[in-house]
């Protein structure tokens, strides 16, 4: 949280708050759950400054968006460190693994000799079902 500091954004109280509730998440959410999850604990925090938070936190790499069937999801990063990750999502309880190591790599290279284009990034969601709920 001391890069918020280091690239200009004030660290408020609020926002000290709003920042420790989103990464004590271990599950992907959307700024409608974030919302209703901090109602419920008496979080009195306005919309647009979870809005610009969640886009803060992305922009520094403390969270990634995650697709969920069309709508805006997040799930927190492990470290803030902006680094190459990929996601497993459990598509029944929405939990987040995040894992290292790049499975495309050779795919990435070959669609770039192919098609001449400069691949600058890439997101690897994969879905599936945790084994707590396959049981």
């Amino acid at each position: 949280m001391q890069d918020f500091g280091a690239h200009g954004y004030p660290i408020t109280g609020q926002r000290r708050t709003l920042v420790g509730f989103i990464m004590s998440r271990s599950r992907m959410f959307t700024p409608d759950e974030l919302l209703s999850d901090l109602k419920a604990e008496g979080v009195r925090v306005g919309r647009a400054t979870v809005f610009r938070t969640l886009e803060l936190m992305e922009r520094l790499g403390y969270l990634s968006r995650v697709p969920n069937g069309g709508h805006l999801s997040y799930a927190t990063c492990l470290d803030g460190q902006e680094h190459h990750h990929h996601h497993l999502v459990c598509s029944s309880c929405g939990q987040v693994l995040h894992f290292d190591g790049c499975p495309v790599r050779d795919l990435l290279a070959e669609l770039q000799s192919r098609t001449g284009y400069q691949i600058k990034n890439h997101r690897l969601e994969i879905a599936g079902v945790c084994p707590s709920c396959q049981q």
